[in-house]
């Protein structure tokens, strides 16, 4: 019998960690997938994938290569068993059909017109204009509508698609006045030239959707390579702003280091662009000034004073973009940590964190020394009226905080507090029914005696609630920093009735400004809302013991 128990019990235990274990990975996929999104690139979104993509080890561009969102996907009315017998044949009669048409294209693309991942993409443009029933036809017919419906202007389309290349195009200059000079349109893919490493450029004016200069590197030998231009400075040089660089990546995520020269100067780019994507963007290096301690959304990389330069032509500004090699580690950190330098780099994150972190210690302090004020003296004092006034508080859960909004909100504005941090943490000082409550509770359960022996020795009121209440009920203050913690720290709509100046935005609402502006990019936002989640999650971690000791106790003497 006492083997069976033991048996019986044992079964129970690990049926009891399984549980509380599957519990905890159920909760914890929500996390993952942020964590997971904010590693991810813009196009990697869709269709959802758990994992984010690690960028492949580049040492020769240009190649080909295709995204999982840029591949044949199953039409809805296809059935797997007639998708998996048919994708085979219509990839080799689509690549056929491209390899045939060989004459139409530039001498560029030869090299990859047989590559699986060219006829993937134009496979993929085509069944979107697919009769439904085509799949449920035998192989030669399925295959041949495909190979029969390739095009020429598809095949150029796709191929600027799967085709990975570094290029540059043009460079526009700003000046500090709102002026805009861009470079000579007639020598704009010519003033490019290649200074170091082991590269070569290529003019490409035809052939790919836009006209550029194609950079072919080669990183086996030399980790490095740089190319140079000199453009025309129609202005002074003190009034140059910034250089707006019109370039094409390769998904390689190797670095992109920027070196300015003008006037006998030289400036040298303090944070590294990335060749993170295989599309045109343009990257935007601006001189130091005081927009970089703004609060203006920063869109550009900062350029700071490297010291005297040999280049002083008159009327002319030089740039120098050195492109460095990473090994594998590295390119995955820089893919994976982008979104989050984009986010500390583009907003004013640290006045955000800042912000908030003074909200929640002050809100912190006014909920524990008024909500305790209050519930000594419910718990601890008799006084006429105490069963019934307790009564009204308690009552006060019950209002809606949006019955109160609009005539609180008048009442701060009259007095001069709107735009400041003042209506979010002083009601703090006067409690909480829910916190006093709680700690009234606890309070009730404190043995007279202590306070009797206390009495007699001579101490006051407020000195037994700070000598002997207040140390015996930690675990219930520690439980209600918790709460405030989150309640503060998560707060969105009180900063956005009270708050129109953003230097005294939290984090919450600072996220929120960023959205605005970036929020087509999710693993941007993703990024930011797992650097707004970690102070909740370190904050368990420190505090989870006196949480639940709290709970125990409490639970032990009720």
């Amino acid at each position: 019998m006492t083997r069976k128990r033991r048996l019986k019990e044992a079964v129970q235990k690990v049926g009891l960690h399984l549980a509380l274990l599957a519990g905890s990975v159920v909760f914890a996929l929500p996390f993952v997938w942020l964590l997971s999104s904010s590693a991810k690139a813009p196009d990697e979104m869709f269709p959802p994938r758990w994992l984010p993509q690690v960028p492949r080890n580049v040492f020769r561009s240009p190649y080909v290569g295709i995204l999982p969102n840029e591949r044949p996907r199953r039409p809805v009315l296809t059935s797997p068993e007639d998708w998996d017998r048919l994708y085979a044949p219509i990839i080799e009669a689509v690549s056929a059909r491209i390899v045939e048409m060989d004459r139409q294209f530039p001498a560029f693309y030869r090299p990859y017109l047989d590559h699986d991942v060219l006829a993937e993409n134009v496979f993929a443009r085509l069944i979107q204009r697919a009769p439904d029933d085509l799949f449920e036809k035998v192989e030669p017919l399925a295959a041949g509508w495909f190979a029969n419906n390739v095009r020429p202007e598809i095949v150029r389309d796709a191929f600027d698609a799967v085709y990975r290349r570094v290029a540059l195009a043009d460079v526009l200059l700003y000046g500090w006045d709102v002026v805009t000079i861009e470079k000579p349109t007639e020598n704009r893919l010519y003033l490019w030239k290649l200074v170091e490493g082991d590269a070569t450029l290529i003019e490409r004016e035809s052939g790919l959707l836009r006209p550029a200069k194609e950079v072919h590197y080669d990183f086996s030998e030399k980790r490095s390579f740089a190319v140079q231009a000199d453009l025309p400075l129609h202005m002074a040089p003190e009034n140059l702003q910034k250089i707006v660089v019109s370039n094409h990546g390769d998904r390689s995520w190797h670095e992109i280091w920027a070196t300015v020269e003008l006037n006998g100067k030289k400036h040298d780019s303090a944070q590294a662009a990335y060749l993170g994507t295989d599309r045109w963007q343009d990257t935007t290096w601006q001189f130091a000034s005081e927009a970089d301690k703004s609060l203006q959304m920063k869109t550009w990389l900062h350029l700071e004073d490297a010291g005297p330069s040999d280049f002083n032509e008159p009327d002319k500004v030089r740039i120098t973009l050195e492109y460095r090699y990473r090994p594998q580690v590295l390119v995955t950190l820089n893919k994976y940590l982008n979104n989050y330098r984009d986010v500390l780099r583009q907003v004013p994150f640290l006045t955000y964190v800042r912000n908030s972190f003074l909200l929640v210690g002050l809100n912190i302090f006014g909920q524990i020394l008024g909500s305790s004020l209050v519930a000594f003296a419910f718990a601890r004092l008799r006084w006429p009226g105490r069963d019934f006034w307790f009564i009204m508080v308690l009552a006060t859960l019950m209002v809606p905080p949006q019955v109160t909004m609009i005539p609180v909100f008048l009442i701060y504005k009259n007095i001069g507090w709107y735009n400041t941090l003042r209506p979010l943490w002083i009601p703090s000082l006067f409690g909480s029914a829910f916190y006093i409550f709680i700690l009234r509770q606890f309070m009730r359960t404190i043995p007279t005696d202590l306070e009797d022996s206390a009495r007699i020795d001579g101490c006051s009121y407020l000195g037994i609630y700070a000598r002997i209440i207040m140390p015996l009920v930690k675990p219930a203050l520690a439980t209600i920093g918790v709460f405030t913690f989150m309640a503060v720290w998560n707060d969105f709509m009180g900063p956005l009735i009270y708050l129109s100046d953003q230097r005294l935005y939290p984090l919450s609402l600072g996220l929120f400004a960023l959205k605005t502006v970036q929020g087509t990019n999710i693993g941007l936002m993703m990024a930011a809302s797992v650097l707004m989640t970690l102070p909740v999650i370190a904050l368990f971690f420190v505090a989870q013991r006196q949480f639940i000791q709290s709970i125990t106790l409490s639970g032990l003497k009720a």
